[in-house]
């Protein structure tokens, strides 16, 4: 896309044409733009120039696993390029036919990001090590021309900047932060933490203790409700190189979490005492999990179907629940006899099981909803509370007669996107009487209150501290 400052945006390629599109950096003329494929855990990851002026698309580099470059740096007709599958920076001389690859720094844990200074030193962010570090570039062994100038939490950190006076900047996803690095190290803060996208919401209570749990692809948030709703960064993830599945939602299963990824097919088991993987299981862009009589009902929303999968076969054999084409099952609420979904496509609030049994085919409880996500069980008994997000709405669902009655609109939910015209996850979790949500488009975790009247805007914020920014893209602007 290019963007006018008093005008609209362009796209500059078809939309989708560019799987997994990451960077993008400029020549120092401003007519050639270069970008790359990255985070497709596959061998088939390219890096691409467009020259702005004939709009020809230039194949540089093909068939790189994991990632062709992330945030990539340019300077004198050649392309600075981190791989964080590979541990390196690479330099790609644009000159030669074909473009000639040479090692810059290497022996890194998961590199992000690089940038120049005015002053032409090359500066590079270590994701995987949480590092900060100046590159000789003159030194002779690559594996030991890296000074250490910040260091961060492991895989908490995205990308760097330098203003117009070379002040270094580091932004981090996992934070949702801005932190400058000072001269000696010293680390200031410029944007307080928070989270940087609420995906899909999970709540816990084990011996009187609540806990809400949210989360982006590169971190997992917990939010205390016995401590004054305190807001913790509890995993960082470095997007594909893990520990997490890049999740995109997320469930509980007795202790457990359940981490689903639909941007990397799979479902993941996730142990919080040790914080580490029990469990990866492939499915088909998963966006729920729901526990049922010690087995797993889980929604393959690409398929259009909810499957249902076994710990006494390793969860192997997927038996179909419910199938129907044009459906996309978002997610699912009830308990080890009546299970309830929602189609996000059709716009339908569905019955699958009663009192155990698959029904086939489902129980309509409700239809010509505006893209409903989130469901869950209303502490009342007799309603279904129901994310209805093309209508930026709660909405509560009599499960008996399907009658509709607006618990709290304007929640500020993120529209549809390409290939996600249902947004990010948003989903409703009941807990001791108290109704939560996620907001992905505010970024904010609600706590609303119901008093079983049509009403609107009853609801707060109980995540004090958020950012609406989402920091993998970074720069600051420096003038002419």
């Amino acid at each position: 896309m290019r963007y006018a400052p008093d005008g609209p945006s362009v796209p500059l390629l078809p939309v989708g044409s560019v799987p997994y599109a990451n960077p993008v950096t400029l020549s120092e003329d401003g007519n050639r733009l270069f970008y790359a494929q990255c985070w497709n855990v596959q061998d088939d990851n390219s890096l691409f120039e467009l020259d702005l002026e004939t709009s020809e698309v230039k194949l540089i580099l093909k068939d790189i696993y994991g990632c062709a470059s992330n945030a990539m740096a340019y300077k004198d007709n050649a392309l600075f390029t981190p791989r964080p599958f590979e541990g390196r920076v690479v330099k790609i001389d644009l000159k030669s036919s074909p473009p000639q690859v040479t090692n810059v720094t290497t022996g890194m844990v998961a590199p992000n990001a690089v940038k120049f200074n005015s002053k032409h030193e090359l500066f590079v962010v270590d994701d995987g090590a949480g590092e900060v570090a100046l590159v000789n570039l003159t030194a002779d062994h690559t594996d030991a021309n890296r000074n250490v100038v910040a260091r961060f939490p492991p895989r908490s950190i995205d990308n760097l900047a330098f203003d117009q006076d070379d002040r270094l900047f580091i932004s981090s996803t996992a934070e949702a932060s801005v932190t400058e690095v000072l001269s000696d190290g010293q680390l200031r803060i410029v944007s307080s933490e928070g989270m940087s996208m609420a995906m899909g919401l999970a709540g816990i209570e084990v011996d009187g203790t609540q806990k809400l749990y949210t989360l982006h692809p590169g971190a997992l948030y917990e939010i205390d409700l016995n401590n004054d709703a305190k807001l913790s960064t509890i995993v960082r993830s470095a997007v594909s190189l893990g520990p997490m599945n890049e999740p995109t939602s997320i469930a509980v299963w007795g202790h457990d979490l359940i981490l689903m990824s639909f941007t990397s097919n799979s479902l993941m088991i996730w142990d919080l005492e040790s914080e580490s993987s029990k469990l990866l299981l492939d499915f088909a862009a998963p966006t729920d999990a729901h526990p049922f009589n010690g087995d797993l009902l889980v929604t393959e929303s690409s398929m259009g179907r909810i499957v249902r999968v076994s710990p006494t076969d390793s969860f192997r054999a997927h038996e179909v629940v419910v199938e129907a084409p044009g459906a996309a099952f978002l997610f699912m609420c009830g308990d080890d006899d009546d299970v309830y979904a929602s189609d996000g496509s059709r716009g339908l609030v569905l019955q699958i099981i009663s009192q155990q049994q698959v029904l086939d085919p489902p129980l309509e409880i409700a239809s010509g909803l505006s893209f409903p996500e989130g469901i869950a069980m209303h502490h009342n008994g007799k309603e279904l509370l129901v994310i209805e997000a093309g209508s930026d709405s709660l909405l509560a669902i009599d499960r008996t007669t399907g009658e509709k009655r607006l618990v709290a609109t304007d929640l500020l939910l993120m529209p549809g996107v390409p290939m996600l015209p249902f947004g990010y996850p948003n989903n409703v979790v009941s807990l001791d009487g108290a109704i939560y949500a996620n907001g992905d488009g505010a970024n904010v975790i609600y706590l609303i209150q119901d008093e079983e009247e049509p009403t609107s805007n009853t609801y707060q914020n109980v995540a004090i501290k958020w950012h609406i920014i989402y920091l993998w893209g970074f720069f600051i602007y420096r003038a002419p």
